[in-house]
């Protein structure tokens, strides 16, 4: 299993809260959707799940991107700063698997509708976008957790909204994913939340 830097800043468990995303993401991509194309939205300098999962094409985007092009890998890296641009660098209905690990929570109100829309857009039918955020109630210990260094006090300085399952099934559907399609739960002790939402 690939695992380097997986952060910005410095934390005793930043890397393993890392892995339990992962393991959470992969555990929820069905196995048909394993034969198609992913995206990895803020997928960090150091792509730790896509360089963990199979697909027939691998893609991340994110702002720090060293390595534009792993092609040894099967992976394709793309320096995008969705913070200035909501409409993503694919087509339409071109995407199985979206992956938002860790990033919603980084991303201002007002971006976000368009960002899930945009989502929402580039998935094929039947594709899946999978979301990870920490829970509301948690947001005070990750803020004492990071002056202890046990999380990066770097990520915690830039979260820029917190939610509760509710609110984060609401956004989804107001990307036009429906309700039925919708599944969501706790994980890493309930400090994280998952949604995962079928176009």
């Amino acid at each position: 299993m690939a695992t380097e830097k997986v952060t910005r800043g410095f934390g005793l468990l930043e890397k393993f809260l890392s892995i339990q995303r992962m393991k959470k993401a992969i555990n929820l991509i069905k196995n048909h959707n394993k034969k198609g194309n992913i995206l990895d939205i803020g997928c960090g300098s150091y792509p730790i799940f896509l360089l963990n999962i199979d697909f027939q094409k691998k893609y991340g985007i994110d702002q720090e991107i060293k390595d534009k092009e792993l092609k040894h890998l099967n992976l394709h890296l793309k320096k995008y700063n969705i913070l200035k641009n909501s409409k993503f660098p694919f087509k339409s209905n071109y995407l199985d698997v979206i992956t938002m690990l860790a990033v919603i929570e980084h991303l201002k109100y007002n971006q976000i509708s368009s960002i899930l829309k945009e989502c929402y857009n580039i998935l094929k039918k039947d594709g899946i976008l999978i979301i990870t955020t920490p829970a509301k109630w948690s947001n005070s210990l990750l803020k004492i957790m990071a002056k202890l260094h046990v999380v990066s006090p770097k990520e915690i300085e830039e979260h820029k909204n917190v939610f509760t399952l509710k609110e984060l099934n609401s956004l989804i559907l107001k990307a036009n994913f429906k309700q039925h399609k919708i599944e969501k739960g706790f994980f890493e002790f309930s400090l994280n939340m998952w949604i995962c939402a079928k176009k």
